[in-house]
């Protein structure tokens, strides 16, 4: 089996991740909405592979594309209708009130556990861009209610919140 193949076979496994990213950057829009977005996103960098025009060198790089295809498509899909209901945790509310952008780049880097330079690359932005977005991201969460993990007790806990969102 050849490179191409091996990360086309493999891709599909990555989809609880993104199912879980998809789902937390939908913040309460509901799961149709998200899994559409997943399949869409691993329709997308499938085809791109099989057509040429991405040449993925590995799983992880075809992995960042396919994150990247799936925020793109949120930004276009999600509507301002799609809020949380009173029914979900905190964190969901908290999520919403943050802007698409801001929310992508606290998702990367705090559920999915992407390094800075990755989760920039995932979003097209220079990473001085993406530190300023997590800054306001964790900002904005505090504001209302979910105060950032301090290195003692509460890194643990606060990274707990975000792993609930499935």
């Amino acid at each position: 089996m050849g490179k191409k193949a091996e990360i086309l076979e493999r891709l599909g496994g990555i989809a609880p991740a993104l199912r879980r990213y998809s789902r937390a950057l939908c913040a309460g829009a509901g799961h149709t909405l998200s899994d559409e977005l997943v399949q869409s996103a691993l329709q997308s960098v499938g085809a791109r592979i099989r057509a040429r025009e991405l040449r993925p060198a590995d799983l992880q790089e075809a992995r960042l594309e396919a994150y990247a295809a799936l925020t793109a498509s949120a930004g276009k899909r999600l509507t301002d209708a799609s809020r949380p209901t009173p029914r979900h945790p905190p964190i969901v509310h908290g999520l919403a009130e943050l802007s698409l952008d801001d929310r992508a780049a606290l998702l990367l880097v705090s559920l999915e556990g992407m390094g800075y330079d990755a989760a920039a690359r995932v979003l097209g932005i220079r990473r001085e861009a993406l530190l300023a977005q997590l800054m306001r991201a964790r900002a904005k969460l505090g504001v209302v209610g979910l105060p950032p993990a301090d290195a003692e007790s509460g890194a643990r806990r606060a990274a707990s919140h975000l792993r609930i969102v499935k």
